[in-house]
Order: structure tokens, then sequence, then C-alpha cells
């Protein structure tokens, strides 16, 4: 894995993002969305063409920030690591992949994914039973990660 010194949200990381497919807009990939179908994904992907963010998404996006940065010190803990948040890349039988890790380790073995908090999604995590909606990202992450 190439590490980019990018930061999440900046404009060189967006320019990155429209070159690559990346670890979020993998459940659209893979027609299992919640949020986009495969269709308008690759329709930006061949238009570089983005919808405008509007205000209320920005607002989640800012709290899924705040969050990771609050629960980093509690995954450490847990995982008896430091995570940081990065930027990789890796090309796989020639595709440009892209993951914005919320954290990964000095290593780059043991990424860590952070949520929002749901009951819906303490119950699949409990259950061991992610919706395919959250694994196709953590699949793409792994796959970017151990390249």
């Amino acid at each position: 894995m190439e590490i980019l010194n990018l930061q999440q949200g900046s404009e060189a990381w967006h320019q990155h993002r429209v070159r690559h497919f990346c670890a979020s807009e993998a459940a659209a990939a893979m027609g299992v969305s919640k949020y986009q179908t495969r269709d308008e994904l690759l329709h930006q992907k061949h238009t570089g063409l983005a919808p405008e963010v509007d205000a209320a998404t920005q607002r989640l996006f800012g709290a899924g920030h705040a969050a990771e940065a609050s629960a980093r010190a509690i995954a450490e803990q847990i995982a008896d690591t430091e995570f940081a948040p990065l930027v990789g890349v890796e090309t796989i039988n020639g595709m440009p992949l892209l993951a914005s890790f919320d954290g990964i380790d000095m290593m780059g073995e043991t990424p860590w994914e952070n949520k929002l908090w749901s009951q819906s999604l303490v119950a699949q995590v409990e259950a061991g039973e992610l919706e395919p909606h959250y694994w196709a990202q953590l699949e793409h992450q792994l796959l970017v990660s151990s390249g």
C-alpha cells in the first residue's frame, strides 16, 4: 500500500478519489449501498461529477469525524496499538483502489473503522452479522491495506 500525504476532505483528497475506486463506494459498486445506486456511482466515475453535499449531509460527516476522534483512544486501548488516520492506495489487477482509514496501526496491518452509533448497527455487531452495506467497505479497506 502506498500512503498518500492527504487530509481527508481536502481538495487534493477529492481529486484522488475521482481517479480511484474508494472503500466508501464499495457498497454502491456491489449494488448494496443504502445511499447510492451502482448506476449513480458509475455515472459519477464516468463524468467525474459528484453530487453536491447538502448541509444536513455535511453535518453528518462532521459528526462522524468528531466520533472518530473521540473513539480513537478507546479503540487503541482495546487493540493495544496506536491508530493513525491515513489515506492509502493500491492497484490490484489494474484497478486503482483508495481507502481513507479512520485509523490504521503503524505497521499497516490493523485497520480500524468507526461508525456513528445506532441501535441497528449495534445489534448487527453483537450478532456478528453486518449488512453488506458495511462489510463491503471493510473488505475494500483490508484489500488496500494488505495489497
